[in-house]
This record gives structure tokens, C-alpha cells and sequence, in this order.
């Protein structure tokens, strides 16, 4: 066996490796075992500072970066929701109709003393939108302690009248309310302008619901058609009292001077420009309209007042309305001029 010498035994220990000889009893030989000494390499003291103040660094910035946001909210829950300043004193409402400050407060669950920027204004919102009378509502703080309550009613346009289910008209207890749209709302307050209004009779309908839409397309029309009727003849004396839902397809409107018009569900607008055309045609000839029907496009039925065709003409005694099946049966009895002949084309559509 060769001899070791110093200087090999010195590279192995620059190498990092040391050799243990051990011996292992076993039945057959003798073992040995060599071991690695895996043992990093000492740093440098210059490195191990280095690092130390990166972990520091990094450890601070972590702490910085959770620190501050709670911090921020502490200031602002002290800032906000701990500051007497921001109590709420003061609550303005504006509303268009007749639901009252009080009961508004009362829905909305709102009042004096409670912290401003604690209120959820959507939550506010919505639960005074759940108000069959409400159409619309703004909700705003105005720092440092006012809530602006800003609400939109719906404006009544007629009465709901259904005999066969027992709703009357002015019945604040059964009787609904209708806007333009057509959505269903007690009545809350029956003064003269509520009692003024128009009633709008239907026969065939479901159990009507506070706050829900009528579904009768004809009843929906029938309330469009009583603003625009009233947008355009009301300076005339002519006002809509009632208007009764036959069918689906047409309606009759009774006016203030007893002037009963019959107009086409899905065309009224059109109704309402050949009545006014009527209108005028006959203001200047002494008999007042009982009945038009303005559902035909030509040949309108007209019906005119007896006791003033009477006036005119002695031969025609008697009460109450003739029916002519067209103005011409009427116009017949007077003797035929220019004015008749005008009216004449004016309802045949030329």
C-alpha cells in the first residue's frame, strides 16, 4: 500500500471533504465509509451585514404597508363616524304631493341625533320607492349634518271604477288611483281636485294590486288619451268626465258637455284631430254634437243635439237625441249650403 503524505491529506481538506473511516462489523469483510462534510462556506462579516439590512428593510416595508391602512381608517372612523360635528340636525324634504315630512321620516327610519355618514342612502332610497305613491326619489347628504330628501309622486290622472269587483271611484279604502302610465295607488287625501277627476270603467280585469300596473292596453290608452283630450280641448269647455272600456279595440269618452266620443284604441291621436276638425266645421252652425265616432277614418257616424235641430226646424217635434246613422240624415233637414257641403267632405276624408 502506497504511503499517504501530508500534502495529499491537505487537498482534501481544501476541497471541504473529510474522511472517517469507520468500521462496520459484518460477517463478511471490513467497510469504510467516506463522508462528505456538506458545510457551506463561511460569509464574509461584510456580506452577513448586507443581508441583515436588506431583511430589515424588508420586514420594515411590510409592516409600513399593513400599517397604514388601518391607520387611515382609524383617522377616518374618528374624522367621521366618532365626530359629533357630523350629527344629523337637520332633514329637508321636497315631494309634489301629499305625503308629508313626518311619514316619509318614519319610512325611511331617519332621524335627528343619528350620525350622517353612518346612513346607507341607497337602503333609504329604496325603501321610500317601495311607497305605491312614489315614483322617484334623491337622497343627499350636505355636510356637516343636513339629509335632502328630494321626492317625485305620481300624479293621479282618473279613477279606477270596476263594478264587478266592487271598486268605486273616491273610496279611499277600495278605490285605486291611476297615473299616466297606469300604476294603482290609494288615494291619501280626498279633497276637490281628487273628486274632479275622470273615472275610467272597465269591466273585464283581474284583482287589482296597490302598486302594481294595470293590464288592460285599452285602459292605458284611455289615460293618454284623457291628458292629450284635455291638452287640447279644455279651453273649450271640454273636459273628460268618464271614459268606458268596452273592448280592447275601442273606447268611449264622455265629455263635461255631454259630448260622447268613440275612439280607436290604437289610433286615437287621429280621433282626436278629426274631432277638432268636427268641431270647428260646426261651431258656427247653432246645433251642438251629441254623439262622434271617430274610429272610421271616413263616413264619421255623427249625431247632433234634437232640441237644436228642433230650433231650426218646426217640423221636428219631440225630445231627447236623434240617431242618424251619418251626419248627411241630419244635415238633410236643412237645406243643403256651402257650410253643410264642406262638413260633408271634411267627414268623407275629401
Amino acid at each position: 500500500m502506497r504511503k499517504k503524505t501530508g500534502s495529499a491529506t491537505n487537498r482534501k481538506k481544501q476541497l471541504g471533504f473529510s474522511l472517517a473511516r469507520k468500521r462496520v462489523e459484518d460477517d463478511s469483510a471490513d467497510w469504510f465509509v467516506i463522508e462528505a462534510d456538506l458545510a457551506p462556506p463561511k460569509l464574509p462579516a461584510r456580506a452577513k451585514s448586507r443581508r441583515k439590512t436588506v431583511m430589515i428593510g424588508v420586514l420594515a416595508m411590510a409592516s409600513l404597508a399593513l400599517s397604514l391602512p388601518l391607520a387611515a381608517k382609524w383617522s377616518y372612523e374618528q374624522i367621521f363616524f366618532h365626530n359629533e360635528e357630523f350629527t344629523l340636525r337637520s332633514l329637508i324634504v321636497k315631494t309634489d304631493g301629499v305625503l308629508s315630512e313626518a311619514r316619509l321620516a318614519e319610512i325611511a327610519n331617519v332621524s335627528a341625533g343619528m350620525n350622517l355618514m353612518k346612513l346607507d342612502l341607497n337602503a333609504i332610497r329604496q325603501q321610500i320607492e317601495k311607497l305605491p305613491q312614489v315614483e322617484k326619489v334623491s337622497v343627499s347628504r350636505e355636510m356637516p349634518d343636513r339629509l335632502n330628501l328630494v321626492v317625485r309622486e305620481r300624479m293621479p290622472v282618473a279613477w279606477l271604477c270596476s263594478p264587478p269587483l266592487g271598486i268605486r271611484p273616491w273610496d279611499m279604502e277600495r278605490g285605486f288611483l291611476m297615473d299616466e302610465e297606469g300604476y294603482l295607488f290609494r288615494c291619501l287625501d280626498l279633497n276637490d281636485g281628487m273628486k274632479s277627476l275622470p273615472v275610467v270603467e272597465l269591466f273585464k280585469m283581474a284583482e287589482p294590486t296597490e302598486g302594481t300596473r294595470i293590464e288592460s292596453q285599452a285602459a292605458r290608452a284611455g289615460l293618454k288619451l284623457i291628458i292629450e283630450s284635455d291638452r287640447r280641448f279644455i279651453d273649450h269647455g271640454m273636459t273628460v268626465v268618464e271614459l268606458k272600456v268596452r273592448d280592447e279595440w275601442a273606447i268611449e269618452c264622455v265629455y263635461q258637455n255631454e259630448l260622447s266620443v268613440t275612439y280607436g284604441v290604437f289610433d286615437f291621436s287621429r280621433g282626436l284631430d278629426d274631432l277638432a276638425l268636427i268641431m270647428e266645421q260646426t261651431a258656427g252652425s247653432g246645433q251642438s254634437l251629441a254623439t262622434v265616432n271617430v274610429v272610421a277614418e271616413k263616413n264619421i257616424p255623427v249625431t247632433f243635439l234634437e232640441s237644436d235641430i228642433s230650433s231650426t226646424s218646426p217640423e221636428s217635434g219631440g225630445s231627447g237625441m236623434e240617431n242618424p246613422e251619418s251626419v248627411d240624415s241630419v244635415k238633410g233637414q236643412k237645406g243643403p249650403d256651402e257650410h253643410e257641403k264642406h262638413l260633408r267632405s271634411i267627414l268623407k276624408g275629401g
